[in-house]
């Protein structure tokens, strides 16, 4: 058993036990085991979607604003790119919200599989036993709304630069 704290354990190798104690089958740890198998896989479709979206929204973000700002006289007009603009803008606010619902499900199903490993006696699993964050920059929350805030930032500067010289 390592003498650090559970808060400060490293997680590369723990010394510290799977499982509590010894673990016996019945019908309801089978139904237990089944909703965890439920919970892992909807955990998982979050993440999946979350990154992806985390992926997505700053690269489309970014090839769309830098062909509505450069100066082409062959493409659309003022008013058509600052009402792109504006969709663009409305669009990544839209999916910000999407992702704040998701992540309390994801907080959510973190909350329940750790109840359910509590219950089936697991000391270390999949959720029980996460190391906590480091730093309060170094969080995933930290991290996507920068992600967001920069997306929403871009658009809104389109808004205004091309409202500007309408």
């Amino acid at each position: 058993m390592s003498d650090k704290p559970r808060s400060h354990r490293h997680y590369k190798t723990s010394p510290l036990p799977t499982l509590a104690g010894q673990m016996q089958t019945s019908p309801q740890q089978e139904l237990l085991l089944s909703l965890y198998g439920e919970i892992c896989s909807s955990w998982r479709m979050l993440t999946d979607v979350r990154f992806k979206l985390l992926g997505f929204v700053p690269v489309v973000s970014g090839l769309i604003l830098l062909n509505l700002l450069t100066n082409n006289p062959q493409g659309p007009s003022a008013l058509a790119r600052s009402l792109i603009s504006v969709f663009g803008l409305l669009i990544t606010l839209a999916l910000l919200v999407y992702e704040k619902r998701n992540t309390g499900l994801y907080n959510e199903l973190i909350s329940r599989g750790r109840k359910i490993e509590e219950e089936l006696g697991i000391d270390t699993g999949h959720f029980r036993g996460r190391p906590e964050a480091t730093s309060r920059f170094i969080r995933h929350d930290a991290a996507i709304n920068l992600i967001y805030g920069a997306s929403l930032a871009g658009w809104l500067t389109a808004v205004l630069f091309i409202i500007s010289g309408l």
